[in-house]
């Protein structure tokens, strides 16, 4: 091929690329790009979830990609992918379709706000150098048959997973034998409570436990070779380990596995359940997580050594706060335990209360706990 030939190569190459460039992303002034995206997911709402996601790491990508290199990246960046509906001013659904493997195919037409992606990267950044990164422990009870397992394929699946959006995780190395036993213990008697105290004890935020089952089909032979099907189920939980609160409770769909050796096929089951359960936890733990940073949802105020009159002018003082929507409390034991909706976290709302109830002596503050002391003689 001569010069001439291969310049004009090339600039055929350049049209197409620049063609289909057109096609798939359209600039529609500073802040709007449409950008046109196909997603893929287990169902129809997955792969819409997943097509809106890849809608915004294209109509950003220029924004996210001159981030990649900045320390906490990965968590920044899958938080705000988590919340990509937010960003998406408008949506036209052009095709869907569910697949011969029985997963779904959608593809869509998305206006993309790059402005909100900014604005909310930046929020994210800021709230992520002031609390740093929360720290999980996972902990999951998979059996095989009647047999417990000493190491759970879901449990793996899932932290590794964690670790790719930046968490940070408890090390299982540091976890002693004993710590090993109560949290199978607890895990068995499905008792969430003691779990929480471990999960305190070793400095984590939040703490994922659940049950993942396979069991053997009916053996089968096809072509003269001997099959081994096998079937699991899982369901995992999420609580917050400063008050036991769950989070989210995410079943799996049973999965199938299938091999010539029974141990194969159980794994094969077990891996495929992992594989539909740990994006949805990971994806409910950043939704969560974002929401805790930016102070929406529940704050509790523990406060002791109150009487049942300074907690009812405690409450209605709650009532009147500008930074508190709705005050619910329970008395027991001289102490007033108040369940507070607020645009605060509870390190901010902590530092209102200090300013307008100065009869309370704060004690301690967790990413969604306030304790404290009611002064005496204080009215």
């Amino acid at each position: 091929m001569n010069r001439w030939a291969m310049l004009a190569a090339g600039m055929l190459v350049a049209a197409l690329t620049l063609g289909l460039r057109a096609q798939t992303e359209t600039p529609k002034g500073d802040n709007l790009v449409e950008v046109t995206v196909t997603g893929q997911g287990a169902t129809e709402e997955e792969a819409t979830q997943d097509a809106m996601r890849k809608a915004i790491e294209q109509g950003a990508g220029t924004f996210i990609s001159s981030h990649s290199e900045v320390k906490d990246f990965a968590l920044v960046r899958d938080t705000v992918l988590a919340r990509s509906a937010g960003f998406i001013q408008k949506k036209t659904v052009l095709s869907k379709q569910e697949l011969s493997d029985g997963t779904w195919q959608v593809k869509l037409k998305a206006e993309v706000s790059v402005k909100g992606i900014e604005d909310t990267w930046g929020a994210v950044t800021v709230l992520l150098q002031q609390v740093g990164r929360p720290k999980i422990m996972v902990f999951m009870r998979e059996k095989i048959g009647e047999v417990v397992q000493d190491d759970s394929t879901v449990q793996a699946r899932i932290e590794n997973l964690l670790l790719k959006s930046g968490f940070l995780l408890v090390d299982k190395e540091q976890i002693k034998a004993i710590d090993q036993k109560d949290l199978a213990a607890a895990a068995a008697e499905d008792k969430p409570d003691k779990l929480q105290a471990i999960a305190k004890r070793f400095g984590a935020q939040i703490f994922i436990t659940g049950v993942a089952n396979c069991n053997a089909g009916p053996q089968t032979t096809v072509g003269g070779v001997q099959l081994f099907p096998h079937q699991a189920e899982a369901n995992v939980r999420i609580f917050r380990s400063d008050t036991a609160q769950l989070m989210a409770s995410i079943p799996g769909q049973p999965s199938r596995g299938v091999d010539r050796v029974a141990r194969s096929a159980a794994s094969k089951a077990l891996d495929a359940q992992a594989q539909q359960l740990a994006p949805r936890v990971v994806e409910d733990i950043l939704n969560h997580w974002q929401d805790a940073l930016a102070g929406r949802g529940e704050v509790q105020l523990h406060v002791e050594a109150i009487t049942f009159k300074q907690m009812t002018d405690l409450k209605k003082k709650l009532q009147a706060s500008k930074n508190i929507k709705e005050v619910k409390i329970e008395f027991h034991n001289q102490t007033a335990e108040c369940s507070l909706q607020s645009d605060l976290n509870a390190e901010k709302l902590a530092e209102k209360l200090v300013e307008a109830l100065p009869e309370l002596d704060i004690q301690d503050v967790t990413q969604n706990v306030i304790k404290a002391k009611f002064k005496a003689g204080a009215e």
